[in-house]
């Protein structure tokens, strides 16, 4: 997941004291969240292991008092009731099932799910917006979104309501030019230290709308409190931050993340590994680190070293394992560090420079003003997943953020794994344990992944291996035993927020992973308010309403906007997702609902 931030072993360059660095480091803020149903134990922190441990989670124990009951309904009748139309589909009325027929059989024709943008486009031309735009909110509209404004979304709420179901609301329209604020004029080359400023060009047109999109995301965290008190906001990360500067700094920090690689393990370093991939079990001693520094950096002494050694041994066991040294470095030290760097090689290069620095701050403090009213409102937030060559810089934050506001009663700050990318089951490990030792709850949504094709491609083109897994049932097995090391990670004995089980959210609409969740909830004994199930509003209703009316934790991820501006961010979705619209699940749904249809006319 990610986060990094580098003690002050560049203090005596930067201006700061050790002393200061560290507490402006662990100074996080807390505060209290919503009282909910939630039982807290604490955790004393793990000694690092052979590679801290990685992998090895602490098991729930079998004689676990504290857990909630075990799942609400026998698994088995569950399982039935998914494949009985007439049971899955209750709540729905037949006109609700004829268009959800017809949506899904448009959507199965390839040509038009490729070419909808220019479809659009065209009928716009050709009929107008008014009338396209009343046709579209007659048919696909009402089926995949909820409705226009926050407060018209709120009778849709209450029918998911009413049927055991909660929603995760994710406003769908982007920031307008008009709405932007003027923008701030760029740096100086001369103002910057460290590496020089980079070719890259940041748009400060873009980051107004950064700006723009920060409020209505605070507006969506709003319309949760009044449509959904017990769903989430969903949130991307790349509306609040200049998708080209989220790259430089994922470019950063994955050359951290090989940095360690080289000091602990030269003789297992690759340069082209994918991200998520890259051996992080290692763990080096203080002469280990020595002898990888000086041939990587000039400019320190024994002393100094040693220094920086110990206050990355943050455990003072010795040794400095990854976790330790990822919570230990910081973007704003990295063009101090590179400044000693023997060759001007990719560490050198993906340095962020202080316009970058500044950009980086301001993202911070956009973020911070979402979450800290998701706060004051007891609101959840989910945090989007997206391409890989953004997803480091996206993880740091995360992980930022869930140190933070993850410390009350229940966890505010979601984050989403991509199964599909290889490494991801390590990578959900390591963060399970990093919880644990740093005290907040964890808290996540597990999906397979939406950009396999695009990121296949990229990797081909720059002749790197790809890090999507190569085949489908890898996929599957990554994105079970993802699920599996959450639940397994329950409650221990403590007190502080760590110490609480962790929460999932199973983001599928393939029946047999959910079955096979519920299979592994009833066998650990874990309680139905730990785990949640999701599902796109428009889709696998069989599933979502038959969780809900056997008490489980049930959502929907529900887009609304203006249709205007919904249209095109539907468009996309469908383009991004269209192996899922031709997949076998919905190919089932779709027959479902057609034999539903039949079955309710046929006395007509």
């Amino acid at each position: 997941s990610s986060s990094f931030s580098l003690k002050t072993w560049l203090a005596g360059s930067s201006g700061q004291t050790a002393k200061e660095m560290r507490r402006a480091l662990r100074g996080l803020p807390t505060g209290a969240l919503r009282p909910r149903e939630f039982r807290a134990s604490p955790w004393r922190s793990c000694a690092a292991g052979r590679v801290a441990g990685e992998g090895d989670l602490p098991r729930k124990p079998h004689s676990n008092t504290e857990e909630e009951s075990p799942s609400p309904g026998p698994v088995t009748q569950i399982e039935k009731d998914f494949q009985d139309a007439s049971s899955a589909f209750a709540a729905k009325s037949t006109f609700e099932l004829a268009r959800a027929w017809a949506v899904f059989q448009v959507c199965s024709i390839g040509p038009v799910v490729r070419y909808c943008d220019k479809l659009y486009t065209t009928s716009v031309k050709v009929l107008g917006g008014r009338l396209t735009h009343f046709f579209l909110r007659k048919t696909f509209f009402e089926h995949f979104c909820a409705g226009e404004t926050s407060t018209a979304i709120v009778p849709r709420m209450e029918e998911l309501r009413s049927h055991g179901v909660g929603g995760i609301l994710d406003y769908a329209a982007e920031a307008k030019d008009g709405e932007i604020i003027e923008a701030v004029q760029p740096l100086e080359e001369a103002e910057t230290v460290g590496a020089p400023l980079s070719s890259r060009t940041y748009d400060y047109k873009g980051e107004a709308i950064c700006d723009a999109n920060a409020e209505i995301f605070r507006t969506a965290v709003r319309a949760v409190k009044d449509a959904t008190p017990d769903g989430f906001a969903a949130i991307k990360l790349s509306g609040l931050g200049n998708p080209i500067f989220l790259e430089r700094m994922s470019m950063c920090l994955v050359e951290l993340t090989r940095l360690f690689q080289r000091l602990s393990s030269p003789d297992s370093f690759d340069a082209k590994a994918p991200f998520y991939t890259i051996d992080r079990s290692f763990r080096f001693d203080f002469e280990t680190f020595k002898e990888g520094w000086l041939r990587i950096f000039e400019n320190k002494n024994e002393a100094e070293l040693r220094e920086i050694f110990d206050l990355m041994d943050s455990d003072a066991d010795g040794y400095v394992s990854y976790p330790e040294w990822s919570s230990g470095l910081s973007l704003h030290q990295t063009n101090l560090l590179v400044r000693g760097c023997r060759d001007q090689g990719p560490l050198w290069r993906a340095a962020l420079d202080e316009e970058e620095l500044e950009l980086y701050s301001k993202m911070i403090t956009r973020v911070k003003g979402i979450l800290d009213l998701a706060q004051e409102l007891g609101v959840r937030v989910m945090i989007d997943a997206e391409w890989t060559d953004i997803q480091p810089a996206i993880d740091h934050l995360v992980i930022r953020f869930q140190r933070m506001y993850n410390t009350g009663d229940q966890p505010i700050v979601f984050n989403t794994y991509q199964t599909y990318l290889k490494g991801m089951e390590r990578r959900v490990q390591r963060d399970l344990l990093r919880s644990r030792r740093e005290g907040w709850r964890f808290g996540a949504k597990v999906v397979r992944g939406a950009y396999m094709v695009s990121e296949r491609a990229k990797a081909a083109k720059r002749g790197l291996p790809s890090p999507v897994c190569e085949t489908f049932q890898e996929t599957e097995d990554t994105f079970h035993a993802a699920i599996d090391a959450i639940l397994a990670h329950g409650e221990v004995p403590g007190e502080d927020p760590g110490s609480a089980a962790a929460e999932v959210l199973v983001a599928s609409h393939n029946r047999g992973s959910i079955e096979r969740t519920l299979q592994r909830m009833a066998e650990l004994g874990v309680s139905q308010e730990r785990v949640g199930f999701g599902q796109l509003l428009g889709m696998a209703d069989h599933l979502t309403f038959t969780l809900g009316r056997h008490g489980y934790r049930a959502y929907k991820y529900v887009p609304y906007g203006p249709v205007d501006e919904v249209v095109p961010y539907l468009i996309r979705r469908t383009q991004e997702n269209s192996a899922i619209l031709g997949s076998p699940c919905v190919q089932e749904e779709r027959k479902m609902l057609g034999e539903e249809v039949l079955r309710r006319l046929r006395p007509f």
